[in-house]
């Protein structure tokens, strides 16, 4: 019999418009020399000379080159949230046309990819005379702003000859045109110059921690589907304890409370938080006492790309394991199933520690080679992991998942069911992600 829902049990709906907005706030933290670079005592923080601040090794390259990497991650999302959401549930009623589609969207937060790690075992830094605003002259902004832009307006001129992403996305415009239109659109610095002013009543200014325009564009955006469009998402809120207040925020209960509420928490290592950096323990007790899920980026690759990142190893799933032990209730979430690793290694550590833990889950979004689903099928062997089958969910990682150029919504769906039975994807789409997420 299928089931009246299926899941999305990892999936992305943010916009190029939040990444343009948090890619802006970036750039005014930076001249207000409050952005918090990798060493605060002896950083571009303290450069006196404006000059040089903006070329070099200053704001300018780094923009341009964080613009162009953003960009690539999307390949679909140059809409709305809700056009976003849409689309997922009409592809996966090609699908599955007997059920309808819930999603997991998580959230993410790139404020602080360029910010100072959190290593193991450390603490967040204390930016002693730091925190006192430098003067930022609006004009001045606009200039470094505009010249960011136009590069990457350039760039995308460029693509037109040769990118793919058209395939298989839902826009019947051209996407190349849709991303101009966003770049003039988010032109002007006026909005964040002035500091972000929302409409009253919106869900994020109701929250104490520290705003940034892209991030509440995304959190506002998110909640208002969650209001509309009720018991069609589950989202996950994104955790940096660097951005002053998120974790008391979360701590505080109020990310999870009302109508428009989480109902998980989303880790991504590779932005340069370690699993065991102190910070992250509170994180940890809250959940396990709240029995609330926690998601994490576990796959060698993904943003920025490329397994050599300098943060990889951070998402390593043994880093997780003495909080596993530590908080046995803990619901975790290895997303990718170590995805990316050739060797298989931390597909293997995963799979050891779901034979030998009763919380412990992984996912197959952003699964898009049919020869690496086949050998996840391999592994679902009732003698050798017979938990597997029953701690395995579906996710499509939509749209990162059109960053590879190699597959439409519809090949994807269609490799799943050419592999699993209809009785394995009922398990992965409805009742181990109702589970996992504690949905009666």
């Amino acid at each position: 019999m299928e089931p009246d829902y299926r899941y999305d049990a990892h999936c992305h709906i943010f916009t190029l418009e939040y990444l343009l907005k948090e890619a802006k706030n970036m750039v005014q933290d930076m001249l207000k020399r409050t952005y918090p670079w990798k060493e605060p005592t002896e950083s571009k923080l303290l450069t006196s000379d404006k000059e040089s601040f903006t070329a070099g090794k200053g704001i300018l390259p780094i923009m341009k080159d964080l613009l162009r990497q953003l960009y690539e991650l999307l390949h679909a999302a140059l809409g709305s949230e809700a056009k976003n959401l849409n689309f997922l549930q009409e592809e996966a009623g090609k699908a599955f046309p007997d059920s309808s589609l819930r999603i997991t969207p998580l959230m993410m937060d790139i404020f602080y990819l360029l910010a100072y790690p959190l290593k193991k075992d450390a603490d967040l830094q204390t930016f002693v005379g730091l925190r006192a605003t430098t003067s930022v002259d609006m004009n001045e902004f606009q200039s470094i702003w505009d010249e960011i832009l136009d590069d990457f307006k350039s760039y995308l001129e460029s693509k037109r000859v040769t990118d793919k992403r058209a395939k298989g996305t839902y826009s019947p415009d051209d996407p190349i045109e849709l991303a101009l239109a966003l770049i003039e659109k988010e032109r002007s610095v006026q909005e964040t110059f002035l500091l972000r002013k929302n409409a009253t009543g919106s869900y994020s200014d109701s929250l104490e921690f520290y705003h940034t325009n892209g991030f509440c564009f995304h959190m506002d955006n998110l909640m208002e589907l969650v209001g509309t469009q009720k018991d069609e998402l589950y989202p996950f809120i994104a955790i940096d304890p660097r951005r002053t207040g998120m974790v008391e925020t979360l701590l505080s209960g109020s990310f999870f409370t009302g109508d428009k509420r989480f109902y998980g928490v989303k880790l991504y290592p590779r932005m340069g938080v370690h699993p065991l950096s102190k910070p992250m323990d509170a994180v940890y007790q809250y959940c396990s006492d709240n029995n609330l899920p926690i998601t994490f980026h576990c796959g060698m690759s993904g943003f920025p790309p490329g397994t050599d990142w300098k943060y990889t190893d951070y998402g390593n799933p043994a880093n997780f394991e003495p909080v596993i032990v530590k908080y046995p209730k803990l619901r975790i979430d290895f997303a990718h199933l170590g995805s990316s690793d050739k060797s298989y290694q931390w597909a293997a550590k995963i799979i050891d520690m779901i034979n030998k833990y009763d919380n412990v889950y992984t996912d197959l979004s952003c699964y898009v080679d049919k020869d690496d689903i086949d050998r996840v099928k391999g592994y679902c062997d009732d003698k050798k992991n017979p938990k597997l089958i029953n701690r395995l969910m579906f996710g499509t990682d939509f749209d990162v998942m059109y960053f590879t150029g190699k597959i439409t919504m519809q090949d994807y769906y269609d490799h799943f069911k050419s592999i699993f039975s209809a009785d394995e994807l009922k398990k992965m789409m409805h009742d181990n992600p109702m589970r996992f997420m504690n949905i009666p």
